[in-house]
């Protein structure tokens, strides 16, 4: 006998209901930071050692490099092998990254994270780092954004020099397809007030602010407060959730969410079940210690799940896992977590497995609705 399916309702297939948003994507360079080269000036060029004159390259002190001298090494390569077209590295070309990570995954938009940027809040020069957010945001714009409708961009700014941070943001926020701002972690925690003219960019033009891992935690010579120097890739890529723990809560007793209520603050592949203990031991010791912090209002853990959201890759995975749902109640995943894939890393999570542990309603919230409800009419 033979079954004939109902036909689906026009919500059902809609894409602006149904699509998979993708919120952590990096693209790569062919070139490095001459790549970048063709956005900026003369004058800068000059100055990082990357214009027309070739015959240093490669030599000591010759040319100025991105940030990338890591301190720790995967001995098994940090990309995915098939996230590379032939002749060139992972993420580098927009088409052959559309199709291998939007087309085969259905994922309707995926936001731009700059892959090879990360690390400018180390460095000690912060014009040259508000330099090289500028023109990565004029590169990501041209080569990523107007290539396809399904990328979506995170405008990068320099966190050493607010003011240029500020400006970059007035001057990119309302470009076509950008919808969020990337701020690489620097040396000070993110409740000083060092940062909030930042945020108040970010909430004038209604854009969350995004933080990553490999800025200062230790993938560069720097050890962050509350931190020591990992030995092992192993032991410094399993510890990736102290920094943003701790920035987590400067962020809260600062006051940062009372200042800036509209402020929407995403912690991409920084983990997040570290924010249960943050939770509940935050709102347990303001309760002793509140006059210290008067301008809190109420508990704690209001401010973290009003304005602070967590994309899901790396993915738990208990050993018995049953344990998966009581922990996404106690999380209350359904407004706090949101899909990412981190294409085209090593540990990659498809959007149809990564997240089988969880009931389908669940998945709804954290692969569609609650990345809508951040990110706003600009995915459209």
């Amino acid at each position: 006998m033979t079954t004939i399916e109902a036909p689906r309702s026009a919500e059902q297939t809609d894409p602006k209901k149904t699509g998979i948003i993708d919120s952590d994507v990096h693209p790569n360079f062919v070139n490095g930071i001459r790549d970048l080269t063709p956005y900026m000036t003369e004058t800068w060029r000059n100055r990082l050692g990357v214009s027309g004159d070739d015959w240093a390259k490669g030599m000591a002190a010759a040319q100025f490099t991105l940030p990338l001298d890591y301190l720790y090494i995967n001995a098994a390569g940090a990309y995915r092998e098939d996230a590379a077209r032939p002749g060139m590295p992972p993420a580098t070309d927009p088409d052959f990254t559309a199709q291998h990570l939007l087309d085969k995954h259905g994922i309707y938009r995926a936001v731009l994270l700059a892959g090879q940027c990360l690390g400018i809040g180390a460095m000690p020069d912060g014009m040259v780092a508000a330099t090289i957010a500028s023109a990565y945001n004029e590169w990501m714009c041209e080569r990523w954004l107007q290539n396809d409708v399904r990328w979506r961009g995170a405008l990068v700014v320099a966190p050493q020099d607010p003011e240029a941070a500020v400006a970059e943001i007035d001057r990119v926020a309302k470009r076509d397809g950008i919808v969020a701002v990337f701020m690489p972690l620097g040396e000070i925690l993110m409740g000083e007030k060092h940062y909030w003219p930042i945020y108040e960019a970010c909430a004038r033009h209604e854009l969350p602010l995004i933080v990553h891992p490999s800025g200062c935690e230790n993938v560069f010579a720097k050890a962050p407060r509350m931190a020591g120097t990992p030995t092992f890739y192993l032991e410094w890529h399993t510890a990736l959730g102290q920094i943003h723990q701790s920035n987590t809560l400067s962020m809260i007793c600062h006051g940062v969410f009372e200042k800036f209520p509209k402020l929407k603050y995403i912690i991409a592949e920084g983990g997040f079940l570290w924010a249960l203990e943050v939770m509940w031991k935050l709102d347990r010791d303001w309760k002793g210690l509140r006059n210290e912090v008067p301008w809190l209002t109420r508990p704690p853990s209001e401010y973290l799940l009003d304005h602070i959201r967590f994309t899901t890759q790396p993915f738990i995975e208990p050993h018995d896992p049953r344990h998966v749902g009581p922990l996404m109640e106690m999380l209350h995943a359904d407004r706090t977590l949101m899909f990412s894939s981190d294409y085209p890393h090593w540990d990659f999570d498809n959007p149809q497995r990564s997240l089988q542990a969880v009931s389908k309603e669940l998945r709804q919230k954290i692969l569609v609705d609650t990345p809508r409800a951040v990110y706003g009419d600009r995915l459209d």
